[in-house]
Order: structure tokens, then sequence, then C-alpha cells
């Protein structure tokens, strides 16, 4: 169980958010590591994305102009597009320490999650003035890690500029299927969401409406920016409209096809799958997941499900052994599919279910795919069932050097 707050398809009243930020200011951090430690090869995703939101005159800020108004807008969350998240938060608590439930939406779930704001950047340093803050999740979000929003001017050329870099990797799940739901949705939701932020600060400049300021008239000599840009990423419409200047976006080596494709080599011998990842694991036991799944960078274990996995090989020529659709046959699938699929996902981590839920299921759907093919193979191509199977041992292979490849 965990204490996530969810609901379908709809949101919370004013007295339940009140009643949650007084809680938010009570939870304790969902991580342990410092900035410095939320590192890829730690498991910690990265994700990066700047832009030039306007041109105001040369010089530092004078209070009253294009940087004051775009630093409200960013203390307000005024850059997040609230049909993607919305925050919640008591305007009049001092900026540092502040708790801020942010409300995740999805199509169905909507998820409200505890972060604070854990530090605050106010500084003139080397010709920029920089403003912004970092948002510490909380117990019950379904991510952990930090994020930081900064607001920087160049004092030189005028420049104003909005930077989003966060260090993130999963939280906290009140299900199973939220869990897969992220894993398959998640990095699209957040990458239109980095592209909408700049987009709409870009117009909160052009249109000047703005709570604080809304005689838009008053900076007519901003000049908002609209030139071409250049990508840092793979391309995608949404960056052509929103104007983002760069963007980096790293993940960890725990893909989601990762799994996938551990739990297909299950479905096509049972132990290639845990013997191959136990063979990688035994090399870098510091990749292994916590708790009994550990023992898989044993290197006894390791040499024991090499054994399995050859003479499974050498079995599944024989003309007596079981289809591996046959139900305790199919059962073994699934379970190795399991494992292995959580266990790649899970560096310095406990296993998660929905990976082995996600392993099992490519597992069963490998099993049956391959039958077929073999069955194919052999009674229709003709081919010896020998021949046929040596063909998919090939296959078997080619597959498990992918996934290994893809783990380094």
């Amino acid at each position: 169980m965990t204490d996530v707050e969810w609901r379908w398809m709809r949101g919370w009243s004013k007295n339940e958010v009140s009643a949650l930020l007084e809680r938010a200011a009570t939870l304790p951090l969902n991580f342990e590591e410092t900035e410095e430690q939320m590192t890829l090869d730690r498991g910690w995703s990265q994700v990066e994305s700047q832009a030039v939101i306007a041109r105001d005159r040369p010089g530092p800020p004078s209070g009253d102009d294009a940087f004051d108004r775009l630093k409200h807008a960013v203390i307000h969350y005024g850059f997040s597009d609230p049909r993607i998240v919305h925050a919640h938060f008591d305007a009049s608590t001092p900026l540092e320490g502040r708790p801020v439930l942010l409300e995740l939406k999805s199509v169905g779930p909507h998820y409200l999650c505890p972060v604070r704001i854990g530090a605050v950047r106010d500084e003139d340093t080397e010709g920029r003035t920089v403003f912004g803050f970092r948002l510490d999740t909380l117990w019950g979000h379904i991510e952990a890690g930090r994020e930081w929003f900064l607001l920087s001017k160049d004092h030189g050329s005028g420049e104003l500029r909005f930077h989003i870099k966060a260090a993130w990797r999963e939280g906290h799940f009140p299900n199973w299927w939220s869990y897969v739901g992220f894993e398959l949705m998640g990095r699209r939701y957040q990458r239109a969401w980095h592209h909408l932020s700049h987009a709409r600060l870009r117009g909160l400049m052009r249109t000047g409406h703005l709570e604080r300021h809304p005689e838009a008239e008053e900076l007519s000599h901003v000049e908002v920016g609209l030139k071409s840009v250049r990508f840092y990423s793979q391309k995608a419409l949404g960056r052509r409209l929103s104007g983002t200047e760069r963007e980096v976006e790293r993940v960890r080596r725990d893909k989601l096809l990762t799994t996938v494709g551990f739990g297909v080599l299950a479905g096509m011998r049972t132990f290639s799958a845990p013997a191959l990842l136990s063979h990688q694991l035994s090399r870098e036991p510091v990749e292994a997941p916590k708790g009994r799944a550990h023992a898989l960078a044993s290197r006894r274990t390791s040499r024991v499900l090499a054994v399995l996995a050859a003479g499974e090989l050498v079995g599944d020529k024989l003309p007596w052994t079981p289809a591996r659709i046959s139900p305790p046959s199919l059962v073994a699938r699934a379970l190795s599919g399991a494992l292995a699929g959580a266990a790649v996902a899970a560096p310095h981590q406990r296993l998660s279910a929905g990976r082995a839920l996600l392993g099992a299921a490519a597992a069963v759907a490998s099993s049956f795919a391959f039958y077929k093919l073999r069955q194919l193979a052999t009674r229709r191509l003709g081919l010896p069932n020998v021949v046929a199977g040596l063909m998919e041992d090939a296959l078997v292979v080619t597959l498990g050097g992918r996934l290994l490849a893809a783990m380094r």
C-alpha cells in the first residue's frame, strides 16, 4: 500500500486541498540522495530544456520590467499548463520550504503529488541575474527527485531565458496499472509539459496577461522570442511550436523495451533470460536489485543458470519435450519473464510488480508466437525440428546480445 492521493477523472475541493497541504508540510522526502549523487549510473534519469523567452533592454532588472513579470509568473507556477500539471499552494507562506501539491492529470486518473520548495536562487553574478527555485518530491509522489526552474537575464544582451532541469526516477504508485500507464505515457506527457512551459511564458510576455501586470503596452519594447531554434534531441512538431531551444533527455538503462525484451527471451527459452541477466549482473553486481533478487548477481547462481540454459537448448530438440504452451511450461516461462523483466528494471531498488507483470505478459505472448512459428517451419515448410530449433537458438543469441549491449 502507498499514500498516493488519486482519483478517477476528478480533482479535490478547496477544503480537501487545504487539509492535504497541511499534511504535506510534515512529509519526508521520498529519496535520500543528494543532487550530486543523482547520476545516470545510480539509476536517475535526467531531463533538461531551456529557451529564450524574450529580449528586454540591456542591464540588470529594474524591478518593474519583463524580468519582474516573468519572475512573478514563475513564483506562481504560471509556466505550467494546468491541463497537465496544476499546482496548489498557499502563496502567503515563505517561498523556501513552501509545500506544494502538484495535481498531475492524465486520461482518467488524477494524482495529487506533494513536493516542497527545497532551495531558492536569487543572485547576480558575472553579468547575469538568476532567480528560481527547486522542487523536492515528498512521500506519496509517483516520482522521486529534484527539479530546478530558473529564470535568468543577461545584462549585456537583455536576453531572458527559462531553464528546467530535473533528475528523477519512479516513486510510489497506488496500483500496478498506474505504473504501467506511467511507463507507457509518462515521458510523452513530460516532453509536452516542457514544451508548453516555454510556450506559455512566451505567450504571457506577448499578451501581457499576467495577474500582476495587465498593461501589456507598458513593455512594448520587449521582443518575444520567435527566431528559429536548434534542437539537441529527436525532432518533434511540439518543439517547433514552443520554440524550445535546447532539450537534453537521457533515460537510464532500464527502459521499458528492455523489460519486454527479456520477457520475449523467456518465452523463447525459459532459462535464457535469467541466465543472461545473471551473467551480466555477476560481472557488475552494483547494478543488481535489492532483496532476494540480488542473488542473481552471484557467480554461483550465474553458473547454475548457464547450465540449465544449455540443457534447455538440447532438450528443446528432443521429440518427447512438452510443448512450450503446456500449462507447466507456460507458467515457468511467465515466472522467468517476470523475474528477469523486473530485475533488469530495478538497479539498486526492490523489484517492481508492474515490470514483473509486463515481463510475464511478454513471455506468455512470446511463447504462443514462437510456438506457432515453430509449427509453421516444421509442418508447412517441411524443416526438420532440429533445424527449426537451431534457427530459434540463433535468434535467442542475437536478441540476448542486443539486450546485454543495452544494459552496458
